[in-house]
């Protein structure tokens, strides 16, 4: 495998997936950091604030040293800005009530030496400091409002692990969605090309593929595959147009000498199997000629009602059996459109049903089946049954089921090679079983290109 530094396909997908990786991973740590209810060093302006906070109680104390600490509490100057709280040193809350948040946040923190901080959604909490009432020493907490909300998702987030991880996908799903929209678009219409040759539209044109990557060199190499193929399909038609041109011109020789020893010696047996065989090789000759030109057909698919492409061919096929003293039996047909390349459909039909008018013993009967992707149409006679193990052989170009049979009705064993050609140009397929002592021979068109 050969990369090409950055371009490569592979560096490519490696390099978003752990680039999305890193991004995640790093979300995922610095969310917890926004989290202001972490308890946190206080700043110095934090700090100068509490010493503030502790100099003004200080100075109300000795100005009013009878005061009682709960007296202390109410009488704060500043108590409508801030909410003050007391403990003694083991912690015990003086003041007759505190918020639930307050009181965790004194448990949190109980060291004058190191006061601490913790925001939350609409307050924050500063503390300890010591101060000293009535020769006891004290530790003072408070609380005030924040100028402004803290981030209360990210707190709600933080409190449920579960919605974080799913907002985590949530983010990344749009990233990894354009990431694969952006390696498949190409692939997607490579798909589409190939799909077209596939049906026989060599002349598709390539998408023109910018990136240098492995699916640049696959449209290339494609391309010259499609070219490769499309050359050799020429030069096996023009190999067949100059055979059969060369075949012509000494059986129209032949048939020339063989009219003039009729008119001078009279018809024989001889001369009657040598115009049998004559006949039949101009028909194989002919056959070969259509089956290569099929291969090679430039026709493009087309919408048509079913009931108006079938009607006809049925009508003549019950004429054509009629004359033979045999019953062709075709259901009402449905309006429902389909897409096919009318010619070839219309040959790979034909063929078969003029096969089972040929061997049927009375009998010929249509089925149409019909579904969301699918029309399948079902050819039964009640002629010889097909060994099972030459169902899938009568397929094969000149294969002959019977040598003596087909000697005696002609034809030169292309017919339902000519017709599987034909459903395979259409994505479709061909294939033949017994049913209730009948040969059924199916043929499978999907409804849309």
């Amino acid at each position: 495998m050969q990369w090409n530094s950055l371009n490569s396909l592979f560096i490519k997908i490696f390099i978003s997936f752990w680039l999305l990786i890193l991004l995640l991973t790093t979300v995922l740590i610095l969310i917890p950091k926004l989290d202001g209810r972490q308890l946190q060093s206080i700043t110095t302006s934090d700090f100068k604030s509490l010493k503030n906070q502790q100099q003004r109680i200080q100075k109300f104390i000795e100005r009013h040293p009878n005061i009682t600490h709960k007296q202390l509490i109410h009488l704060d100057p500043r108590r409508t800005l801030r909410s003050v709280y007391l403990t003694d040193l083991s912690g015990r809350l003086i003041n007759d009530r505190a918020p639930r948040k307050m009181r965790q946040f004194i448990l949190d923190s109980q060291s004058p030496n190191k006061p601490l901080k913790k925001v939350h959604k609409r307050k924050t909490y500063l503390g300890p400091i010591q101060i000293i009432h009535n020769q006891q020493p004290l530790l003072l907490y408070f609380s005030y409002p924040n100028q402004k909300e803290s981030l209360e998702l990210i707190e709600w987030l933080i409190d449920n692990p579960l919605l974080l991880l799913f907002t985590a996908l949530l983010v990344s799903t749009p990233l990894c969605a354009f990431l694969a929209w952006h390696l498949t678009q190409p692939l997607r219409q490579l798909q589409d090309v190939a799909n077209k040759v596939a049906q026989g539209e060599l002349d598709t044109s390539f998408p023109v593929i910018k990136n240098s990557d492995e699916i640049t060199q696959l449209a290339s190499s494609m391309k010259l595959m499609v070219l490769s193929v499309k050359n050799m399909l020429n030069n096996q038609q023009r190999l067949l147009s100059d055979i059969s041109h060369e075949l012509r011109s000494p059986l129209t020789r032949l048939g020339l000498a063989l009219a003039i020893n009729k008119k001078r010696a009279g018809e024989s047996k001889e001369l009657q199997r040598i115009e049998l065989e004559i006949e039949r090789i101009e028909l194989m000759i002919a056959e070969m000629l259509n089956l290569s030109r099929m291969q090679l057909s430039p026709e493009y698919k087309e919408d048509i009602a079913l009931n108006e492409f079938l009607e006809e061919l049925f009508l003549d096929a019950e004429f054509e059996a009629n004359e033979n003293g045999k019953t062709f039996i075709y259901p009402v047909l449905d309006s429902i459109t389909i897409n096919i390349y009318p010619e070839l459909a219309y040959s790979a039909i034909e063929n078969i049903i003029r096969n089972a008018i040929k061997y049927a013993e009375k009998t010929i009967s249509i089925e149409i089946t019909i579904n969301k992707k699918e029309i399948i149409l079902s050819i039964k006679n009640d002629g010889p049954l097909i060994p099972e193990s030459e169902l899938s052989n009568i397929f094969r170009p000149f294969y002959r089921l019977n040598e003596s049979r087909e000697r005696e009705t002609g034809g030169a064993g292309l017919g339902l090679s000519i017709a599987e050609n034909a459903m395979f140009k259409h994505g479709g397929k061909i294939w033949a079983e017994n049913i209730d002592k009948q040969v059924c021979m199916h043929l499978q068109f999907p409804r849309f290109s």
